[in-house]
């Protein structure tokens, strides 16, 4: 009884370190899928080619990327938060992440729907999926910003708050012109983001 009783225990903190740690170990495996299928797709460039391109249907690196916005997608929906609000946003943004994976772009070049002729249907349940993961994602340090403590924390999501507004509108006004840099502005939006995740997981580790 007594080692069942252990058995239990053990597996059960296992599990609650992999909950609070989701937001570290969701970002790391996704930036790495990022590099590894960037790798697996000729001619790809990152900094004018959106992540989602990697993810296309019928590519090689889909079968890298794929699993990559799953993963982020599951850590943002397990991870703990300071506040039941930023709980909620997470949860919607991690639904929302894996929706864009598993509704992935028709090409590499990530046709913009409306836009460009050759764009599909897939295109757009992507598009829609990506607007909502990144309004999200920009909700998130806003209203961390405003509603969590510790004080550090909270400055930190203030900064990352500026960051993550700037990063969604330059990234949204790069695919729109289509400029050669898009890819760079997404990932420096991305970056602002995955680092938020980042400090949520100190913030509640240090807080148990």
């Amino acid at each position: 009884m007594r080692i069942g009783r252990m058995r239990r225990v053990g597996g059960g903190v296992r599990t609650c370190l992999v909950r609070r740690t989701a937001g570290i170990w969701g970002s790391a495996v996704f930036c790495v899928a990022a590099v590894v299928a960037a790798r697996l797709q000729p001619g790809y460039s990152h900094r004018s080619h959106h992540i989602s391109g990697l993810a296309a249907r019928g590519e090689r690196s889909a079968r890298v990327m794929v699993p990559g916005f799953l993963v982020l997608g599951v850590s943002s929906s397990m991870m703990p938060t300071p506040n039941m609000t930023v709980r909620r946003l997470a949860r919607l943004a991690g639904l929302a992440t894996i929706v864009a994976g598993l509704v992935p772009v028709s090409a590499p070049r990530c046709p913009q729907p409306f836009v460009d002729p050759d764009a599909t249907v897939s295109d757009v349940g992507h598009g829609a999926a990506s607007v909502a993961t990144f309004a999200l994602w920009t909700a998130l340090p806003i209203t961390a910003f405003w509603q969590c403590e510790p004080g550090w924390f909270r400055s930190v999501s203030g900064a990352l708050s500026i960051w993550a507004v700037t990063g969604f509108v330059s990234a949204g006004a790069a695919t729109t012109a289509g400029s050669a840099h898009r890819g760079l502005a997404q990932r420096a939006f991305l970056g602002g983001v995955l680092a938020w995740y980042g400090a949520t997981t100190v913030a509640e580790l240090a807080r148990d």
